[in-house]
């Protein structure tokens, strides 16, 4: 067995999960099969579009992999903060995984590289592009990233982030998989080329679109699109994509590691064993990650006293089904962390269908009865009653009772964000 290791420049992510692999130290043969890993910078905000990071877990768990350190001669190349700038670097690549911002960012927009990477794909090299790097500008007419990877998105017509059950398809490239539940940001809207077998959808899920022409929504009816698909080119060449993977967290779900290392391999022209790819990196090697870079990221508190908040103090907010007083908050200026407040509900009324995209909601029913809608789930709630709410979850409550429903709720963040209330 000789596995390759290099990275184009430094580095430097938590050591003691990611760069243990470089520790082996076993002969290197002339390679047979070379995997580019190609990042760029990240974009977003704590763990969202962490390609850097993200490029590396990827050629970590690469290596890591039983299945990939038995192929002779493997060599894995990563490029976490962006294109190669030297174009040998491309050279025999049998497959290119593709992990960046899309949009006016697209690094395919550059007419060199476009050139460069067409060569590759007219040569049968693989391809695999993630997340937005499935993006191009909405009147693209240059990148044309479908006659490559079988479909794109264009532009940011719409998106859905939340927690789906992804169904797989028959292939080899979901071999070992079953459904699996996670949350992330999917695009729900593509174009595909007109290939008939030539393109596989591999995971579909229903999604409810969250945002859509520059606006957000909250829509109960979900639609069943397709989030992964393979494409077999004309001429040679295998390209796999997938819109997930936002969020680093996501690189930690046993069954997308499986789903990505099975690419790979698929593109790069690899068998892929029976039970698909194992994967032998540990289980929270993302989340590890995150922990270090928010310690080392972390600013100083600027609360280190407790706070009295008087009743004159409070916000409280009147709407058409009854009220919220906001006890606790960012905006208050007496929490770095946290929203807390109180919810009365009037008989026979309802607050809004919404739902919180950046923080978890815990509802406790003080007094009175609802019927709480969650989702697909509606479940009545009478005083005691308590409820956690996962970020992206749409809810509400309707008062089924005589008197007032008073409901107190907290949240993950000090700086609340609602879609819809």
């Amino acid at each position: 067995m000789a596995v390759k290791t290099r990275f184009s420049c430094g580095g430097g992510i938590a050591a003691a999960v990611i760069t243990s692999a470089m520790l082996w130290s076993w002969p290197v043969a002339d390679a047979a099969t070379r995997i580019v890993l190609i990042g760029g910078t990240k974009s977003e905000g704590p763990a969202q579009h962490d390609y850097p990071n993200g490029i590396r877990l990827l050629k970590t768990l690469v290596e890591y992999s039983p299945d990939a350190r038995a192929i002779e001669g493997l060599v894995v190349d990563a490029y976490p903060d962006g294109w190669p700038f030297d174009p040998s670097e491309l050279e025999g690549a049998s497959t290119v995984v593709m992990y960046f911002d899309g949009l006016d960012r697209h690094p395919l927009l550059d007419a060199a590289r476009r050139s460069r990477f067409e060569e590759l794909m007219k040569k049968g090299t693989g391809l695999v592009a993630l997340h937005q790097a499935t993006t191009v500008p909405p009147d693209d007419t240059h990148i044309n990233l479908q006659r490559w990877l079988g479909g794109a998105r264009y532009g940011m017509f719409d998106r859905a982030t939340e927690m789906v059950t992804l169904e797989p398809a028959p292939h080899a490239v979901s071999r070992g998989l079953s459904a699996f539940t996670y949350r992330d940001e999917f695009y729900p809207t593509l174009r595909f080329v007109d290939a008939g077998r030539a393109l596989t959808p591999i995971l579909s899920g229903a999604l409810h679109v969250d945002f859509r022409e520059g606006r957000h929504l909250v829509l109960d009816r979900p639609t069943v699109s397709t989030v992964a698909w393979t494409y077999e080119r004309k001429g040679g060449g295998r390209s796999f994509g997938y819109t997930g993977a936002h969020y680093f967290a996501s690189l930690d779900e046993p069954a997308l590691r499986k789903l990505l290392l099975n690419a790979i391999f698929w593109t790069a022209g690899l068998e892929v064993p029976g039970a698909g790819l194992r994967d032998d990196l540990e289980a929270d090697a993302a989340a590890r990650v995150t922990r270090q870079t928010r310690l080392a990221e972390a600013k100083p508190r600027e609360i280190v006293e407790a706070i009295v908040t008087r009743p004159s103090e409070n916000k409280a907010l009147e709407y058409p089904w009854g009220r919220i007083t906001w006890y606790v908050s960012g905006e208050l200026g007496n929490s770095e962390t946290l929203t807390v407040g109180q919810a009365v509900i009037r008989p026979g009324q309802e607050n809004p269908r919404h739902y919180h995209p950046n923080c978890d909601e815990v509802l406790r029913v003080a007094r009175g009865r609802i019927l709480h809608s969650m989702g697909d789930r509606t479940v009545e709630m009478a005083a005691g009653d308590t409820v956690s709410i996962p970020t992206g979850v749409r809810h509400n409550a309707r008062n089924i009772g005589t008197e007032d429903a008073v409901l107190e709720i907290s949240f993950s963040t000090a700086d609340r964000k609602v879609v819809g209330e």
